[in-house]
């Protein structure tokens, strides 16, 4: 759906409905409002197509791109060691657990992203969750009410470097928007800055100009911690939801196993070496029931990769 197809909220209603996509209801408690969606169409935050399923029929999706950004220095990207928000606060007061790492919705100009990660990343760091460094004991109270927007504040980080590290894409129907199918288009990428405190910090995120009449309003403040990747990986654990079981008969070879392995960019380069297992070792765990893999997920964290194993501890 373009905007010349589209021009205002009751022609989206009208295009939606006649494809199949009822929007009664959206606009309700914790659902969004068919003008929201306008609006992401309008920014280019978000597009709408139809599909074709393998039975003929027509499906509406929405799709959204997201950068997922491990910030981090040069000297802790060689450690491991990444920046993760572990809670956020909303310009009232209230406050969430938000355990995740950065992010920045992208337009639909900006895709392919390799053609624009630089500016993507500049953006999400230095103008947007990490424009604005504070000291990690700021929190908003009804002594400590949000501080107001400094233009001549100058960010002190810099973004120098940035790594592609994979992308996914998951398809669900939209919590925002009840009935309506998307697809989440999920980028995760090593960003590497100078500037970065070496002790965990807070930030401030402003809205844009144009959401407060020209003044821009607090959004959140945030809160960062330095954490190397595995636990990282653990906290994104929580919440996620298992997308995939591998179990016997499943691959037809150990290296239809290493496909499949890479594919969720798990290198296999060392298995085999170092007195590191082969991946014929773990395809005979796979195949004599003694093992299985998962493949978890969820829309802010990066995907993960589980063996599972079961053992009975017998207390005789």
């Amino acid at each position: 759906a373009t905007l010349q197809e589209v021009p205002t909220e009751q022609h989206l209603v009208q295009w939606l409905e006649a494809r199949g996509v009822s929007t009664n209801g959206w606009g309700d408690g914790v659902t969004k409002s068919v003008g929201k969606l306008w609006k992401e169409l309008k920014r280019s935050e978000a597009g709408l197509d139809v599909w074709r399923t393998a039975e003929g029929k027509s499906m509406v999706m929405r799709s959204t791109h997201v950068l997922r950004g491990k910030v981090c220095s040069q000297l802790s990207y060689e450690r491991g060691v990444f920046l993760f928000n572990t809670w956020q606060q909303f310009a009232d007061g209230r406050k969430r657990t938000r355990n995740g790492l950065l992010s920045e919705k992208l337009n639909t100009e900006e895709i392919p992203l390799e053609d624009h990660l630089h500016e993507v990343c500049q953006r999400a760091v230095e103008e947007e969750e990490m424009g604005f460094l504070i000291d990690t004991a700021f929190v908003i109270s009804p002594t400590n009410p949000p501080p107001d927007f400094d233009p001549e504040y100058k960010c002190p980080l810099k973004v120098i470097d940035e790594k592609f590290v994979d992308y996914t894409i998951e398809v669900e129907e939209s919590k925002s928007f009840p009935g309506l199918q998307t697809a989440y288009h999920l980028y995760t990428v090593d960003i590497i800055c100078s500037g970065l405190p070496g002790v965990d910090f807070n930030t401030l995120e402003y809205n844009d100009p144009d959401d407060g009449a020209g003044k821009r309003k607090l959004k959140y403040v945030h809160a960062w911690n330095w954490l190397n990747w595995p636990t990282i990986q653990r906290y994104l654990f929580e919440g996620s939801q298992l997308k995939e079981t591998k179990k016997k008969g499943a691959f037809t070879s150990p290296e239809a196993l290493e496909i499949w392995l890479m594919q969720h960019s798990l290198s296999t380069e060392r298995w085999g070496t170092e007195g590191f297992k082969s991946c014929a070792a773990l395809l005979k765990e796979i195949e004599n029931d003694e093992s299985q893999l998962e493949l978890w997920g969820r829309h802010d964290g990066v995907q993960l990769l589980m063996r599972v194993v079961h053992v009975l501890q017998l207390k005789v």
